[in-house]
């Protein structure tokens, strides 16, 4: 139980206290289930709305798709460089919770290794991206005409914004960190710039965190019990 509170504490409290750690002899599981009963309020009070500002506002303004990076702009150059930077950054999330988060850890079914990685991947890594990358770095750059402000409010707002969910301060440097190569892999652009490529290494970074990196733990859980 002692391990279960200092979990709650320290890694992701809204997704539940039912957590294992690498130095434990129990593994706890998450299902598809589990996943769903935090995914769905997620998707309500902080998707939707996400989504739809950076479409309302370019509507409001008579702004192109492409002032959001909806171009479809150097697409098999876009995914080579998703994918390279998106394996290297799914490798980097894993070992820094790993190493700097914490040892706690929840064992995915196979479903909701799929469940999870779909949400990571085509819902919330787009609109997070959308709307920090292509909506507020946009829009205060458009309303400021310097670049590195509306880098520096994108960045700062989409590191800071995870502490809304409670996310532990560790949890929240691994974040700026990735934070500080998405938004160099989509400024290092050419305009018009697409954020095809952040969208996919973002995806990438998410699921080795939260998903992919519950496996790895998983695993040394696994082999340091059978040794």
């Amino acid at each position: 139980m002692a391990t279960f509170t200092q979990a709650h504490k320290t890694f992701l409290p809204k997704r539940g206290s039912n957590v294992s750690s690498t130095h434990s002899a129990q593994v706890a599981r998450s299902t598809v289930a589990s996943s769903w009963r935090w995914m769905w309020p997620d998707i309500l009070m902080r998707i939707i709305p996400m989504g739809t500002i950076p479409f309302l506002y370019i509507a409001f303004l008579h702004l192109p798709l492409s002032f959001l990076g909806l171009t479809l702009h150097d697409v098999p150059q876009q995914l080579v460089i998703g994918l390279l930077v998106g394996c290297g950054m799914a490798a980097f999330a894993a070992t820094y919770r790993i190493l700097v988060v914490g040892p706690w850890f929840r064992w995915p079914t196979l479903n909701d290794h799929l469940f999870q990685g779909f949400f990571y991947l085509f819902i919330n890594g787009p609109v997070e991206e959308l709307f920090f990358r292509g909506f507020v770095l946009a829009a205060v750059t458009q309303w400021t005409g310097w670049l590195w402000l509306g880098w520096l409010v994108s960045t700062a707002t989409y590191t800071l914004y995870h502490r809304i969910g409670k996310w532990s301060w560790r949890s929240v440097g691994g974040v700026g960190l990735a934070s500080l190569v998405f938004s160099l892999v989509y400024l290092a652009q050419p305009s018009p710039r697409s954020l095809l490529a952040v969208i996919i290494i973002h995806g990438f970074t998410t699921s080795g965190f939260l998903s992919w990196g519950d496996e790895v733990m998983y695993r040394r859980w696994k082999h340091k019990q059978q040794g």
